[in-house]
């Protein structure tokens, strides 16, 4: 690549991973880019590729979230185990299933979470919790399971839902939301991951200026997320709910 390219594939990475680290979403920006810096790329390596970089910039996110923050173990490893495990079922499922018809269930649900976070106001402003300490766990696995399993049957979005899910569902707040959902989306994506790079799918000479830019946007916006707080966080939820609809909606139509 020229020095310039390099440069555009890392700031691609930096901006997706500011968004990842924070509400989920960094595939709006990384997707696209990819396809237009570099249209020689099939999508099995372009997914690769990108997921190579997003596992280690979400891994920092998480990382820097734990640093600042206390979440129960009840909730975080059952939310990473039942994730890790559904995801690799997803993956099977998508070979089996019309893309349309996944893109327009996708769709539905991001209109349902756009009008609900709209409507509730308070929506993760604080936490409130839904369930006794020894149910949470419970709930937490259901979670990670629900949004695993999406991410290997269809992917785009998953970190936005997971925000979403651990808000509504378990009643954490924006920020803790935010945190769980990243060590739980590094097991989602892990096992997908692995078996794209096994059959050489990672193209590796674009992977390391998007390692760099993702897990410095990573770090930036984790910490941009735990400094701005829950109002933030909620305003830049609705911004990317709203953009996937838009997206996917224009995937359909055209």
């Amino acid at each position: 690549m020229s020095p310039e390219l390099w440069l555009l594939t890392g700031l691609a990475g930096f901006a997706a991973g500011l968004l990842d680290s924070i509400v989920g979403g960094g595939g709006l920006i990384l997707t696209p880019a990819m396809l237009n810096l570099h249209p020689g790329l099939n999508i099995l390596q372009t997914i690769a590729t990108q997921r190579t970089s997003s596992l280690l910039g979400t891994s920092v996110a998480a990382w820097n979230y734990f640093r600042h923050l206390t979440v129960e173990r009840r909730i975080v490893l059952p939310a990473l185990l039942a994730a890790l495990a559904a995801s690799a079922v997803g993956v099977q499922f998508a070979k089996r299933i019309e893309p349309d018809v996944l893109k327009l269930v996708v769709l539905s649900v991001c209109v349902v979470l756009a009008v609900y976070t709209v409507l509730r106001k308070d929506l993760g402003t604080r936490e409130q919790r839904r369930f006794a300490p020894r149910r949470e766990a419970v709930a937490a696995a259901l979670v990670g399971a629900a949004c695993g399993f999406y991410n290997g049957l269809i992917g785009p979005g998953t970190g936005t839902l997971l925000v979403f899910a651990f808000v509504s569902v378990i009643g954490l707040d924006f920020l803790k939301s935010s945190a769980v959902s990243k060590s739980t989306n590094v097991a989602a994506d892990l096992s997908s991951w692995a078996v794209l790079a096994a059959s050489g799918f990672v193209q590796w000479a674009l992977a390391v200026p998007l390692i760099v830019g993702n897990m410095l946007g990573s770090y930036v916006g984790s910490r941009l997320a735990i400094r701005q707080g829950d109002r933030f966080i909620r305003l830049l939820f609705l911004g990317v709910v709203l953009a996937l609809v838009a997206r996917i909606a224009w995937d359909l139509l055209r």
